[in-house]
């Protein structure tokens, strides 16, 4: 009778601390949950103060400055809010066009390590760079298409012959321009130069052609003041 006694106690003990650590679990469980959530929501309110400071950034700008920062993020392929960041930290649009043409061109060491790491090859990130200039495709969207070492793919089927730009397109001047300067039997070192004195704004394209159509040359061209 004592033995049963006793085995009935250690029953309610048992069952006791079955109970506890239930309670127990379910309490750090809850904790831990109620951590949880409001980690996210305190991420999710600073992701949404960052971009409200974007938007305020853009918003402050003049509006011919606007139309600028548009006119870069379409060419840059970023959002408009963060073309207006970068105008905030360098103070000009010289300044940030600069910066903008590296970030689109180049990956960043930090990021080419990062990469590396995480299996792309260094050859690989160095050739995206490359042919981002001769495309005038992001350097970082060539490198993710490319993929990493193990995905065996061939810079071949992620940029064709057709996507490489010449010399003159790299540029400025579009294939229709560098045709027509084609048809005016200019060679290739003389297109060149054209694309110079457009890309330091000497001239427009028409008034090129209205020049050389009169006889001048692009040497003569050259010697504008």
């Amino acid at each position: 009778m004592k033995k049963l006694i006793n085995t009935k106690k250690k029953t309610c003990v048992i069952g006791v601390l079955v109970f506890l650590l239930f309670v127990t679990t379910g309490t750090v469980f809850f904790v831990l949950q109620k951590d949880n959530q409001n980690h996210d929501e305190h991420k999710k309110g600073d992701e949404q103060s960052a971009e409200k400071k974007k938007e305020d950034n853009y918003l402050s700008l003049s509006a011919s400055d606007r139309e600028t920062a548009d006119l870069y993020a379409e060419l840059y392929e970023m959002s408009r809010e963060d073309v207006a960041e970068q105008q905030k930290k360098a103070g000009d649009w010289e300044k940030t066009a600069k910066e903008l043409e590296k970030l689109f061109f180049t990956i960043s060491e930090n990021k080419k390590y990062q990469m590396e790491k995480e299996g792309y090859a260094l050859e690989d990130l160095q050739e995206a760079e490359r042919l981002s200039v001769k495309t005038g495709r992001k350097a970082m969207e060539l490198a993710e298409a490319k993929g990493k070492v193990w995905d065996h793919r061939k810079w071949s089927d992620i940029v064709k012959d057709s996507e490489i730009l010449s010399t003159e397109e790299q540029l400025g001047l579009t294939k229709e321009q560098v045709q027509k300067l084609e048809d005016m039997s200019l060679e290739k070192e003389n297109r060149v130069q054209v694309a110079v004195l457009l890309l330091n704004e000497m001239y427009t394209f028409d008034e090129v052609i209205e020049e050389l159509g009169e006889g001048k040359t692009v040497e003569e061209l050259k010697k504008k003041n």
